[in-house]
């Protein structure tokens, strides 16, 4: 593996090196041959030059780029070698609005085109009165994916990812932040087009939203992305500036029960450089309330454990990112980023318990003490470079990106009976490191007409260490005594190498794109107890095609198929029992078959003035479908066999079939009105077997959602969302429905360089998760609810007219625009 990695990363290095040192800006050293374009480029408000702006020159009659170079300190160029013909010229520099000269001739008798002055805009100056005052859709739908316009969304304001998730197609967050895109919580997080080494949810709930532009969600992804995650991906994309000189965003929030935070983003733009920072910091508790009961068949009959109580869930969040972008000359750009971050976890409950059975039915009280705490910590670095070829949309980009984290994660519970003693206990520990290396290198080649050739190899490894620990509360010492039956270490590698081909083109309206990715896994599970190894090593094949026709500029239609897979989770495969707490345990299944998705999608968008609307269709297999596993853990040896303990594991059952609509409805009803209705509706079907038990299950799911914004003036916005899932089945349980309210009053000061909002959560108090399971011996019923309404005041200070950075379209970062509805 360390010699893969090592050559890998030399032949990465050695194209990256022979592509700048090859680049150099046309016009230096060589005496002149053919003919000259020169000019300078001012600022047209300071009539002062624009050193490095960007001079480009292409051919009129097919727009192929024939040489460029970039401006001087005195805003002067000059183009040599130039072949007789008609070009036109372009001149852009960050910050400014791009400015083309048209008809330049090179011939015999003119073998020099002096351009003068040419004048450039900046694009942040100001229009007179004029006050832009135009919101952004709530979600915007491409060929391939939705995206998310974070600013649109009020009520989200101080939160994170997961908080405005809760307001996008295909996407359901319950009570806890557990985010399901279309019914699966099996899908990638990326963060600017690159993986994480934190879990999905962990990536979701560590992002602020105040530092995020645009998110994407990707659910049938061409064969250019990892094909891991049945049921896509998202995709955050984060801000950065675009002003010339310094410009940045801060954000203060306050709110009940403790909740506070505030985050920072500033940019530098200079010359030809670009540089960011930004520092974030949260803490979050969310108190609540939960009931469970659980009852269990035991040779004397059923035996009954009910409890009810109190519980807080506090999480603190810190994180700092840095990165540089810079053009090294007029075809290659070269970046570097990093982030550090942290996260703090904690988790208590005092429930008071009450106990019977059939045997005994008198009644025996006590009460539990649960704790858990996670400290975590990550830290992320990452190179990306392109070099642009002489014809447009002929590139090559290559990418590495490293992460690193750590864990620490502790959970104690005690029981403690009416006399204030403890009766039993157990504390569980698990830490170890872990880290995440990807490097991919993607080319395009524009071919005849709209046609291109996309061709590329990533490269990926994962390894952790993990230690687990387990330790029984003693009556005799009362101390916990260390339980060597429960103490495991496991090793965990795995590499990734992957090849893929995209062939794509038009054929007049009609637009295709036909993608094949093959991949090889090398994995290895160690148990360092016994020495026992569990490996895999396969090739993988993931065929995709997406095609698209537009009827006119407002009507089109989509549709697409791709195959995917989703791989274990670590602690899936952990061959062991780990307690999770005093009636819990857990145990993973190292011969898990990894599942296998074919996805199919037709989707119809039509725009009506100021109204929209989308329909999708969807259906979705898995095979090898895995499926959590819930029995009565009997082995006497290693538990009280007078206490009711529940094991849960995860096996292969079957298949399941998934088949929906999803439907969005953008209507602009007034000037100071625009409402937006998403709904979601799907058909579930699971059909296995496990230990003679049959897992078939059907259940029919909806949800539903409405958004409201209200313009009450130029700087006053008031936004209102319901939200409404309907109760869900699963194969050995079912979970209820519920319905919420969030509400946000959001108003600018200071020609909008101020803005304070005030947003209320669950504004009702109706948000609730209720869920009930069982199976052969068990049944099991759980309800938890947060305490409610959460109110939160978000201020944010804009610095210098902070903008968004726009890419070399004149696009925001993410490829979308702000348009009214």
């Amino acid at each position: 593996m360390k010699k893969i990695i090592e050559l890998s990363a030399l032949f990465m290095l050695l194209i990256l090196s022979s592509n700048v040192v090859a680049q150099r800006p046309v016009g230096n050293g060589a005496p002149p041959q053919g003919g000259m374009i020169k000019g300078i480029v001012l600022d047209a408000s300071l009539k002062t030059p624009v050193e490095y702006a960007t001079v480009s020159v292409f051919r009129q009659v097919d727009s192929s780029l024939i040489t460029g170079c970039v401006t001087n300190e005195k805003g002067s160029f000059v183009l040599e070698k130039i072949r007789p013909g008609r070009y036109y010229v372009e001149m852009s520099f960050i910050g400014y609005h791009k400015k083309t000269v048209k008809d330049v001739r090179i011939g015999r008798g003119q073998r020099t085109a002096d351009l003068k002055t040419v004048f450039l805009n900046q694009a942040s100056e100001a229009l007179g009165e004029v006050v832009v005052t135009s919101d952004r859709a709530p979600i915007q739908y491409k060929i391939d994916k939705k995206v998310v316009p974070v600013s649109s969304h009020h009520t989200a304001a101080s939160g994170t990812a997961v908080d405005v998730l809760e307001n996008v197609p295909s996407v359901n967050v319950d009570i806890d932040g557990n985010v399901a895109l279309r019914g699966s919580t099996g899908f990638t997080v990326l963060i600017d087009g690159r993986p994480t080494v934190l879990d999905a949810n962990d990536a979701l709930q560590q992002m602020p939203s105040s530092a995020i532009e645009n998110i994407e969600i990707i659910t049938n992804p061409s064969a250019k992305y990892d094909p891991e995650g049945n049921a896509g991906i998202i995709n955050i994309i984060t801000k950065k500036g675009k002003v010339r000189g310094m410009s940045g965003l801060m954000n203060l929030n306050t709110g009940l029960y403790g909740n506070y935070g505030g985050d920072m983003l500033f940019n530098w733009r200079k010359k030809k450089y670009n540089y960011f920072i930004g520092v974030d910091y949260a803490n979050r508790a969310f108190p609540g309330s939960q009931e469970t009961e659980n009852r269990t068949l035991r040779e004397n009959g059923w035996e009954t454990v009910r409890s009810a109580g109190d519980s807080d869930r506090d999480f603190a969040r810190y994180g700092i990112r840095a990165g540089i972008d810079f053009q090294l000359d007029t075809s290659n750009y070269l970046s570097f980023g990093a982030r550090y971050g942290g996260r703090s976890m904690e988790m208590s409950s005092e429930l008071n318990y009450e106990e019977w059975s059939e045997a005994d039915p008198m009644h025996q009280f006590y009460t539990s003490n649960d704790d858990w705490t996670r400290e975590m910590e990550f830290v992320s670095a990452n190179m990306e470079y392109k070099h642009q070829f002489q014809k447009k949309g002929h590139e090559l980009v290559a990418q590495v990106d490293y992460s690193w984290r750590d864990g620490d994660e502790e959970s104690e519970n005690r029981l403690i009976d009416e006399n204030n003693n403890i009766i039993s206990g157990q504390r569980s520990t698990e830490d170890g490191p872990g880290s995440h290396l990807r490097w991919k290198m993607d080319y395009t080649l524009p071919l005849k007409g709209k046609a291109k050739l996309e061709a590329g190899y990533q490269g990926r490894y994962r390894g952790s260490e993990d230690a687990t620990g387990f330790q029984n509360y003693d009556a005799d010492s009362k101390d916990f005594i260390e339980d060597a039956r429960f103490i495991n270490d496991v090793d965990y590698k795995r590499e990734i190498h992957s090849l893929y081909g995209i062939y794509s083109g038009e054929a007049g309206k009609f637009g295709y794109q036909l993608g094949l990715r093959g991949e090889y896994t090398n994995r290895n599970i160690e148990l360092v107890k016994d020495g026992s190894e569990y490996s895999i090593d396969r090739w993988d094949y993931f065929p995709t095609v997406h095609t698209s026709y537009n009827f006119d500029e407002e009507t089109q239609m989509m549709a697409s198929y791709t195959r995917r897979i989703q791989r274990a989770r670590r602690w899936y495969l952990e061959p062991f029992v780990t307690w999770t707490d005093a009636y819990n345990v857990r145990k993973g299944n190292p011969g898990l078959d990894p599942e296998f998705i074919d996805s199919y999608e037709l989707g119809f968008m039509k725009r009506f003035g100021q109204h929209m609307i989308s329909l999708e269709g969807y259906y979705r297999v898995t095979h090898n479908k895995v499926e959590r596993v819930r029995s009565v853990y009997d082995d006497a040896e290693l538990v009280d066999s007078q206490r009711p303990v529940m094991l849960s594991t995860v096996e292969n059952v079957g298949e399941d079939y998934s088949l929906g609509s999803e439907l969005m409805l953008s209507l602009g009803l007034w000037r100071w009105w625009k409402t937006d209705v998403i709904g979601n509706v799907y058909h579930y079907k699971e059909e296995g077997q496990l230990y003679d038990q049959d897992f078939s299950v059907e259940s029919f799911n909806w949800n539903l959602r409405n958004n409201n914004t209200f313009k009450i003036d130029n700087n006053t916005r008031i936004q209102i969302i319901l939200s409404y899932n309907s109760p869900s089945d699963y194969a050995q349980g079912e979970r209820e429905g519920f319905f919420m309210t969030n509400a946000a009053f959001k108003r600018d000061f200071m020609k909008r360089k101020l803005s304070a909002t005030l947003q209320v959560r669950d504004v009702f108090s109706t948000a609730k998760h209720e869920s009930t399971s069982q199976g052969p011996g068990f049944y099991t019923y759980s309800l938890r609810e947060r305490k409610t309404p959460m109110v939160m005041l978000n201020l944010s200070f804009k610095i210098n007219n902070y903008k968004q950075k726009r890419g070399s379209n004149g696009r925001d970062n993410g490829g979308e625009d702000e348009f009214e509805m």
